[in-house]
């Protein structure tokens, strides 16, 4: 059996092998199938004695069952409620942490990845502490609103017109339509065929006076699940400006990303 890559370097924590060989007791249950101690022991190399502990500790939890006619062990489907706890977005907020690293050590300027919850564009990821230009350092969590964004206008303008439709009317319905808002709603229809049109979402000043960003929708699969920015400061450059020179690596990041996002989401 393969070993696992680790994270040892830096932590100040001991690696806990009982909980390691469990996992890896469940990952050859897994490849084998109906499979008996010794296969077992041979796949993972884990002594048989640890291996009894540790099928009977989590035939216990439910994780596994034994055959009575020969004593093989297998799966339950209860192992299946792990992966159903892993949303797709969870996956796509690992894949884009370090995508948007990259990108950032590529052009200098940060970004940040966003998904709708609640109404609002959260930021489930983002390199503002990896860029030198950036007076932010932890905008994780943080808010912004989806009629004025880049990040916002960027996901609207990747839903099917049903699917526009009905997100602004949740939006109504859960109250995070701002006054602002109000006076934009009327035109987004337009605001968003301009912007298909245009190629990419801006903002300029919306959180700060100083601050403009350009954005492009993210994808899994055909299903939007949110946008990524990339942030700069007015006085360095215009959102065309910016998108003449960084418009074409954010695409190229976007496109790794959402490769590295469905090839995880289908294992």
């Amino acid at each position: 059996m393969a070993s696992h890559p680790t994270n040892e370097i830096g932590s100040p924590y001991k690696e806990i092998r009982a909980v390691t060989r469990a996992f890896d007791l469940l990952e050859a249950a897994g490849d084998l199938g109906w499979a008996k101690v010794g296969e077992l022991a041979t796949y993972t190399g884990i002594d048989r004695g640890t291996l009894y502990r540790l099928i009977h500790t989590l035939e216990m939890k439910g994780y596994l069952v034994r055959r009575a006619e020969d004593g093989a062990v297998s799966l339950t489907e209860r192992i299946l409620q792990l992966g159903d706890g892993v949303r797709h977005e969870d996956v796509a907020t690992q894949v884009m942490s370090q995508a948007l690293r990259g990108l950032t050590e590529q052009l200098m300027w940060p970004s940040d990845f966003a998904t709708l919850v609640a109404g609002r564009m959260v930021i489930q990821a983002s390199s503002h502490k990896f860029s030198p230009v950036s007076v932010h350092r932890r905008l994780v969590g943080k808010t912004r609103p989806v009629l004025r964004s880049a990040l916002g206008l960027a996901y609207l303008g990747s839903l099917s017109r049903g699917d526009l439709s009905r997100t602004l009317d949740v939006m109504r319905r859960i109250g995070t339509v701002s006054r602002e808002d109000l006076a934009i709603l009327p035109n987004i229809e337009r605001r968003l065929e301009e912007m298909h049109q245009r190629g990419y979402a801006f903002s300029v000043g919306l959180v700060e006076n100083n601050i403009s960003a350009i954005a492009l929708p993210v994808r899994l699969g055909r299903r939007p699940i949110g946008a990524v920015n990339i942030a700069f400061f007015r006085s360095a450059m215009s959102p065309a400006e910016a998108a003449s020179t960084c418009l074409k690596p954010l695409r190229e990041c976007i496109v790794r990303a959402e490769a590295a996002m469905l090839a995880q989401t289908q294992l």
